[in-house]
């Protein structure tokens, strides 16, 4: 799950020009030699880290007319106040994550080979793969849906991206070894609504196109089932994210940073 610290203080995120190179300042952390808090619940209040960013822009389609003129003035004023925020990829919740990932990998290749096989009966379908030596083809399907996966890890980011555009923003790539890709919009605002559009894009986008796939081409579909599981389990980060914005207001403003958000309050 995400990392979250508690704290009952709200605080006020000050406006920065953008050759403003402060140092991120932390607060109410523990020490370095004290075991960090890793078992805390999903973003339950304001992070322990306060970040000074430079003017952010907002991007979201979901905010217009006066309520978005009204943001705009809060973060020209300086008038943004943290209430929450959350690593992704915190090295202490990737445990956690990487065992609801296994599981959605597993249940998801369970029920799309139980549609596959239903498409490929009811579309009486030929030998997959042709009529070769049996062991070719095992190695061949194996090696399909190997491909398939790598291909739909940068896939699935290329989706959120497509989603950030379609809001206005500026999406940029990164990736984390060994390979955990991700697409993150530096210094851009989003409603919460429209974060939440962002992180599910390629679970919904990419899984219905599945099913199209499974439809019309069954056997096309088997070659493609690990990289179709792939994106469902690979969407667990996302999932995680979408659970926490159900935590705050419609009028919560997101700033995405690589693997992190924070989530501010606009006064105004």
């Amino acid at each position: 799950m995400l990392k979250s610290t508690p704290d009952n203080k709200r605080r006020a995120v000050p406006s920065h020009s953008d050759d403003d190179n402060t140092p991120e300042i932390s607060r109410d952390s523990p020490p370095q030699d004290a075991p960090h808090p890793a078992n805390q619940p999903l973003a339950e209040a304001v992070g322990d880290v306060e970040t000074a960013h430079p003017r952010q822009r907002v991007v979201s389609l979901f905010l217009q007319g006066e309520a978005r003129a009204r943001v705009k003035r809060a973060v020209q004023s300086g008038g943004l106040h943290q209430v929450a925020q959350a690593d992704v990829l915190a090295e202490a919740r990737l445990p956690a994550l990487a065992v609801w990932s296994l599981w959605l990998l597993i249940g998801s290749t369970v029920v799309f080979s139980a549609l596959i096989s239903l498409a490929r009966y009811l579309s009486y379908s030929g030998t997959l793969l042709g009529n070769g030596a049996v062991i070719w083809r095992v190695l061949l399907f194996i090696l399909l849906n190997v491909v398939a996966y790598v291909v739909m890890i940068f896939l699935h980011e290329g989706v959120h991206a497509l989603a950030i555009f379609a809001q206005g923003g500026r999406p940029r790539f990164g990736l984390r070894l060994p390979i955990a890709a991700y697409c993150t919009a530096p210094n851009q605002l989003f409603t919460r609504n429209g974060y939440i559009a962002v992180a599910l894009a390629p679970l919904v986008a990419l899984t219905l196109a599945s099913l199209v796939v499974v439809w019309l081409t069954p056997n096309v579909a088997a070659c493609l089932l690990l990289g179709i599981a792939g994106n469902i389990s690979g969407a667990v980060g996302d999932l995680a994210v979408v659970n926490d914005m159900r935590r705050l207001s419609a009028e919560t403003l997101i700033a995405d940073t690589e693997t992190r958000y924070i989530a501010y309050s606009a006064e105004g």
